[in-house]
């Protein structure tokens, strides 16, 4: 950097009057130091005021940072644990649906088994009493091929 410096331009022949300030005295100096000292604890004391003020939000800072993320890491064990219990209950429901199959497969066997007819006939005839009917107890008759019939309601 290039110092600049600004002469003035006084018109006249005479010389400046230099005035000489006179030298202080030990006291004054030393009050000036004094002054001086004061001052400097002054400012140190405002700059360290300011630094721990910036101390402080900084450690509000952190701690609130650090209960966010503790806050994240909480919501995310929480998510796990739920998506943990419902793979337990899909398991358990599977489990469910595959005991039900299971049963619903034994029961249509079942059902198959009873309706077998000679099984039915055996149940008619010893259980409920039922006989064949007599050869005179059957109608046969014909229906003729040009017959047919409307449906008004639907069959139940």
């Amino acid at each position: 950097m290039q110092e600049y410096r600004k002469y003035y331009y006084e018109e006249g022949s005479l010389a400046h009057k230099v005035e000489f300030a006179a030298a202080p005295t030990r006291e004054e100096r030393l009050r000036e130091q004094e002054r001086e000292r004061k001052r400097e604890r002054h400012r140190n004391a405002q700059r360290r005021k300011k630094q721990l003020a910036a101390l402080k939000k900084q450690a509000l800072v952190f701690s609130l940072a650090v209960v966010v993320i503790a806050g994240l890491f909480a919501y995310y064990v929480h998510l796990q644990n739920n998506i943990t219990k419902s793979r337990r209950n899909i398991n358990d429901l599977k489990e469910q649906i595959t005991v039900l199959k299971a049963d619903n497969s034994a029961m249509k066997n079942r059902i198959a088994t009873s309706l077998n007819l000679n099984s039915i006939k055996e149940k008619a005839v010893t259980q409920l009493g039922m006989v064949y009917a007599d050869t005179d107890q059957i109608v046969y008759y014909n229906m003729p091929d040009d017959d047919y019939m409307n449906q008004i309601e639907p069959v139940k």
